[in-house]
């Protein structure tokens, strides 16, 4: 009997936005590379301080463990998984983004949850989703309070004010949209997915709604000591206002595809914020761009990596995520 074989790796791999994303990165690691001379990255990178760079990780691991407690507080509270669970999942997220095309470690994390708390991988698509939108909300108000720090020219403020208000608008319309379908009953399998993925965008409890909202400002608030912190740690000036210029323009990055890890990308308009914008030296921004990258990419990966190989579930995890969990459709 003949099977429709599913698609693996490779044809993932050849997937015309995993292709895009490869030559954006190779475009963007051209360009912040090109006058990059290791003699020089090397002196720049025995000059660092060490203990800067002690205090920013031990916030990165804090930061990782508040996003398990705020994503904890989006499910029903008779599905929550334990934090620590979630914190796992996190990391395992980090490793997939990191290793897989198209970011497919929200997936990941999204598959491993599911089974270990035997819940629909739809619903937690869907807090997985509102948790991205959190992210965004914040990263939006970190960027509106930059245009009260930071003196950027009119025409940039005007832009970045009109883009923030248009996509807080298009958000709470788009939420609006997806509370009124989720009240259509659903006969056919596919609505029965879409609404269960609904289920979990709208799955925060009332009263966790601050929280939610604050622990969201928090983590981006640590992000920005921890660029503080990088940047000290080079025995940079960079004032406060200018460390959320670097965050937010790095942050914004992240939303232009790549190849996993956001290499290119992230070294590129790290190194335009700094040379382009605040004057430093290149090799100076290059230094800087692969410390803030590999500092986060390697402990994030490795640790995300260890805790994806102790699941019991990561046999299949990556098959069925590259897949689309057509092994187990009948189970959502």
């Amino acid at each position: 009997m003949n099977q429709k074989k599913n698609p693996g790796l490779m044809s993932l791999l050849t997937d015309p936005k995993s292709i895009a994303g490869i030559v954006i990165s190779i475009g963007g690691i051209y360009w912040a590379f090109r006058d990059f001379k290791f003699s020089d990255f090397k002196a720049s990178i025995q000059e660092v301080e060490i203990i800067y760079l002690v205090i920013a990780t031990f916030l990165l691991w804090g930061s990782v463990w508040l996003r398990a407690l705020r994503w904890k507080w989006l499910f029903k509270k008779a599905d929550s998984p334990s934090v620590l669970s979630l914190y796992r999942a996190e990391l395992i997220g980090y490793f997939g983004n990191n290793v897989l095309p198209l970011r497919l470690g929200e997936l990941l994390r999204s598959y491993i949850v599911g089974k270990e708390n035997h819940l629909s991988k739809s619903f937690v698509i869907g807090t997985v989703v509102l948790e991205r939108l959190m992210d965004m909300l914040a990263l939006i108000s970190l960027a509106l309070l930059l245009l009260l720090i930071y003196p950027l020219e009119e025409s940039i403020r005007g832009y970045v004010l009109w883009r923030g208000l248009i996509t807080i608008f298009t958000l709470t319309i788009i939420l609006f949209i997806l509370y009124k379908i989720k009240r259509i009953k659903a006969n056919h399998k596919i609505l029965k997915i879409l609404n269960q993925i609904i289920d979990g965008l709208l799955s925060i409890r009332k009263e966790k709604v601050i929280p939610v909202i604050l622990s969201s400002l928090l983590i981006w608030c640590i992000y920005w000591m921890d660029v503080f912190l990088l940047q000290r740690a080079f025995q940079f000036n960079l004032s406060w206002a200018q460390v959320l210029m670097v965050l937010v323009i790095s942050s914004v990055a992240l939303s232009i595809p790549s190849a996993p890890g956001m290499i290119g990308t992230f070294h590129a308009s790290v190194k335009y914020t700094m040379v382009d914008l605040f004057a430093y030296s290149p090799i100076e921004g290059n230094s800087f761009a692969i410390l803030m990258h590999a500092y986060g990419y390697i402990l994030l990966t490795l640790l995300g990596a260890y805790f994806f190989m102790r699941s019991q579930f990561h046999k299949n995890a990556i098959k069925n995520v590259i897949t689309g969990g057509s092994s187990e459709s009948k189970k959502l």
